[in-house]
């Protein structure tokens, strides 16, 4: 027998003037309704897994799949495999999550109307730099083309006249200015080591 039930009534009002007891009391009557729900919940469970006990379709459709899975063999590298794929899980569900925040923007991107734009803008941004390419491309070939054709030495006074050229100065200045930059940026080293 239990303690409570060989209680004298006189013990019992001890007992509820307890103020732990009455708030124990107070919270058990203030939860009797989410109570009696789960009890109801766990009536309609149990009467739904005899329902389904006493199926026989559905216990068939249940022990189908089981066969199936007895079939495959458990030996070591399967076990192991799939011990090694529960410890991915996390990294796994990492990259899933990932995946699936990129998806609008890889959706939105593959429209097709989308690519057009893309493929639009690209073609704005690179038609200047490919005209300048073209550009430099096509006085380099009359330069060289030019030099070719020309079979007249170079005089001293002919290099002199050439040094007043704005081009050539500054030309001349870019060169000047880069070897000055290159000799603050690297610290002079002797190119013979006494």
């Amino acid at each position: 027998m239990s303690v409570a039930t060989t209680q004298t009534p006189g013990q019992w009002v001890n007992e509820l003037s307890n103020p732990e007891v009455q708030e124990a009391l107070t919270t058990l009557v203030q939860k009797l309704p989410q109570i009696k729900e789960a009890v109801v919940k766990m009536e309609q469970g149990i009467e739904m897994v005899s329902v389904l006990a006493t199926d026989s379709q559905t216990i068939n459709n249940v022990a189908e799949p089981l066969s199936h899975i007895s079939k495959v063999a458990l030996n070591k590298d399967n076990i192991d495999a799939l011990l090694s794929l529960v410890e991915k899980l996390p990294k796994l569900a990492q990259t899933v999550e990932m995946l699936e925040r990129a998806t609008p923007f890889i959706e939105m991107i593959a429209k097709k109307e989308n690519l057009v734009s893309v493929a639009e803008v690209a073609e704005i941004v690179a038609t200047p730099v490919t005209e300048k390419v073209q550009e430099g491309l096509s006085m380099v070939k009359e330069a060289k083309l030019r030099a070719e054709q020309n079979r007249e030495s170079v005089s001293i006074f002919g290099l002199l006249r050439l040094l007043k050229d704005p081009t050539v100065q500054d030309g001349l200045k870019f060169a000047q200015a880069f070897l000055e930059v290159v000799s603050e940026k690297k610290p002079h080293e002797p190119y013979f080591k006494k």
